[in-house]
This record gives C-alpha cells, structure tokens and sequence, in this order.
C-alpha cells in the first residue's frame, strides 16, 4: 500500500467516524454532541500544522549537522556570487 494509499483510507476512517458521531450513532453526552465533536477536525487541522511547523524547525535546527550537504550548498552559494559579479551585479 503506498503512502498516499494510507493516508486517503486513513482519513476517509477518521471522517465515517466522526460522521457517525455527529448523527448520534456513539452514546455521547450532549455537551460533548454539541460542543466537542463539531470542532475536531479542526483540532485535527491545527494539530497538523503544529506538527509540521515543528518538524520544519527542528529540521532546520539541525541543518549543519549534515556537512556534506551544508558544504555543497555553500558551494553553490558561491558559484552563483561569482557568476553574477562575472555579469557585473552588484551583491552587497
């Protein structure tokens, strides 16, 4: 199964899920019909992007940990300094 495979089947569980709890086919109490369960797939939203926004910090955190790819990219930071000095750009 491939990863977007998963990631469909998952989320079509998660929405018959809280499709049935939202017509009442889980015993929940009132407060929680009401209140609770309309908002979790925005719960859902948000606790995605907070995991995303994590990751991405703390990929970015350890970036230098990688030093080949910190060194080719400095290197190519360069060629494109020198490349354009070579076409007479002004880079401060």
């Amino acid at each position: 199964m491939t990863r977007a495979l998963f990631a469909l089947t998952t989320i079509a569980v998660a929405g018959v899920i809280w499709w049935l709890g939202l017509i009442g086919a889980f015993p929940l109490s009132e407060i929680a019909m009401t209140q609770v369960w309309p908002t979790l797939p925005l719960l859902a939203i948000v606790s995605l992007g907070a995991y995303a926004f994590i990751n991405i910090g703390y990929n970015l955190l350890v970036f230098r940990e990688c030093p080949e790819a910190y060194h080719e990219l400095m290197q190519e930071i360069q060629e494109a300094k020198d490349d354009l000095r070579a076409k007479n750009v002004d880079i401060a």
